[in-house]
């Protein structure tokens, strides 16, 4: 999202160029004052339920310099398909349209005088009359201009996409499983296997919804702000995004602005500027923010973050994967957030924690990584980044804990003790095996941190100065004693047949597998899973949060 050169915020309404860009603009009351807002591409108002997203809608609606150009498609709309489609012109069609009767122009009508956002919308007849008679209404304007160039003796004009053509098309992109056809004034649809049709009031919501929205903004005339009262409704996730992308496609001259509480759509809007609706303390009074463009931060996560109602933990892992699961049992009063990996997680935290962000956010941002390694160094200085560690060196290793792997032990009615020292040895075989390997990776992660620990911050004044800085921290990774630190380390770890240092520092995500092999069983994680939500959960929990940072917001 691109703001003109003030910031996004003006007092007044102008045609805006900046870069050869056409920036598309929006009135909206920030802190009782009307501004205008600039985007590039769209709009989008987001903000959770109750936060009178609707009544922003209308307020917008409302204040448009122009009723005529400003068309409202309301949440609260009726998608029935009538038999027989009554044909009426198009400017007729599109007053009812916009003003609910083509007399009085006068939107109380539509809107049930006072009822803004709670009146629903019969208009779908007008609407489908409307595309029907610009289908017309082009297909005589083509013909007409094809007889005058044969009058004329010349080359007849190239067939231009017409609305109908404009609509098959956007359809083909997101309902490919269905054929749509325009023909006497009706909406068929057919399916490709047994080429039967159908009439259009037989479809699904979905495809209804479809195509009631492509005909409101395809009618719409050009230059009119197109504000849509949640654009999800009815739509499938797989083809929503799709279908507003081809939608804004043939609607390049019109400006949309989109009001929804659903981050995911909010976030595939790319280069648009995104609205974030607080509160509402009604008398057209709201609490907003602008959100700017934060090119270090995804937008699917901005949105995500600016919608939770708790504080935010930012953890290593994939939405699903038994590390993300695990957590929200340890951590309950945070909305689990995962950042992909441990780089995910620290360039993610810093970059909401950055003051420029941070004012925008109602809770405290946090992260979470897995020990990896780290040196005891680099885990306090991410603290002061409020990014917390681990105490076991993967998350997976926090799944063989010995109160944990005991319990699941006890479950399955085998001796906890027995089972526990036959992991145990076979952990430690694995380990031992593994020595040179574990030694060389704590190694190679402690020399990295120290290559890479040069303050970019610090700008030298000459050459010779930066190079024999560099030289000192190359002078400074001493291999051979990192290598012999190291290793007195790990074969202590072993002679002591530490298990609890054996989590801490072994690095090996397959692990968990060894549990498995042990109990004779194939689902070790799952089971550790469903009985943190039993009775065992309690004592279960004492023993991983033992391990796990204390994290207080």
């Amino acid at each position: 999202m691109n703001f003109a050169e003030d910031n996004s915020l003006s007092d007044g309404p102008m045609a805006v160029f900046n870069n050869f860009i056409m920036m598309k603009e929006l009135i909206i009351p920030v802190e009782g004052v009307k501004k205008t807002v600039r985007s590039e591409r769209s709009f989008v108002i987001v903000g959770a339920n109750g936060s009178g997203k609707s009544h922003l809608g209308a307020w917008i609606e409302t204040n448009f310099e122009r009723p005529d150009k400003v068309l409202r498609i309301s949440a609260q709309r009726a998608i029935c398909i009538p038999e027989v489609i009554n044909l009426k012109s198009e400017e007729v069609s599109y007053s009812h349209i916009l003003y609910g009767d083509d007399h009085t122009k006068n939107k109380g009508v539509k809107w049930g005088w006072g009822k803004e956002t709670a009146t629903l919308v019969q208009d779908f007849e007008y609407v489908l009359s409307g595309v029907f008679a610009r289908k017309n209404k082009e297909n005589d304007n083509f013909v007409s201009e094809c007889k005058h160039c044969e009058e004329e003796g010349v080359e007849k004009p190239m067939l231009p996409k017409m609305i109908s053509d404009k609509i098959v098309e956007i359809w083909n992109a997101v309902l490919p499983h269905r054929q749509i056809v325009l023909r006497d004034c009706k909406i068929l649809a057919k399916s490709p296997e047994s080429n039967e049709e159908y009439h259009g009031k037989d479809m699904s919501d979905g495809e209804r919804v479809a195509i009631y929205l492509m005909g409101q903004c395809l009618i719409a005339p050009e230059g009119t702000t197109i504000i849509v009262d949640e654009p999800e409704i009815h739509l499938n996730r797989m083809i929503m995004h799709r279908l507003w992308d081809k939608i804004e496609k043939f609607c390049p001259d019109k400006t949309f602005v989109y009001i929804t509480h659903d981050l995911e759509f909010a976030a595939s809007r790319k280069e648009s500027c995104k609205i974030w609706v607080k509160s509402y303390h009604g008398n057209s009074n709201w609490e907003l923010q602008v959100i700017e463009n934060n090119d270090e931060i995804p937008d699917e996560l901005m949105m995500r973050v600016l919608g939770s109602r708790r504080p935010i933990l930012l953890v290593e892992g994939e939405k699903g994967s038994y590390d993300y699961q695990i957590y929200p049992y340890i951590y309950d009063n945070f909305d689990i957030i995962p950042a992909h990996n441990c780089h995910g997680v620290i360039a993610m935290t810093k970059a909401l924690n950055d003051p420029a962000v941070r004012n925008l956010l109602p809770y405290d941002i946090v992260g979470l990584i897995d020990r990896d390694y780290m040196t005891e160094h680099e885990i306090n200085a991410y603290r002061e980044d409020k990014i917390y560690t681990l105490d076991v060196a993967e998350v997976e290793n926090l799944f063989l804990l010995e109160p944990i792997f005991k319990a699941v032990t006890e479950q399955l009615m085998h001796n906890p003790n027995e089972k526990f020292k036959s992991l145990h040895d076979t952990l430690f075989a694995k380990f031992e095996s593994e020595k040179e390997l574990q030694i060389l990776g704590m190694c190679q992660k402690e020399a990295r941190h120290k290559l890479t620990a040069i303050d970019t911050k610090t700008k030298e004044k000459s050459l010779e100065v930066l190079k024999e800085r560099v030289e000192r921290i190359k002078a400074s990774v001493d291999i051979d004693a990192l290598y012999s630190e190291r290793k007195i380390q790990v074969e202590r770890i072993i002679s002591e047949r530490d298990y609890v240092a054996l989590l801490r520092v072994y690095n090996n995500k397959g692990l968990h597998a060894e549990a498995n092999r042990v109990l004779g069983i194939g689902n070790y994680r799952d089971m550790v899973l469903r009985m943190l939500k039993s009775d065992k959960g309690y004592e279960m929990l004492a023993a991983l949060r033992a391990v796990t940072p204390v994290i207080s917001c």
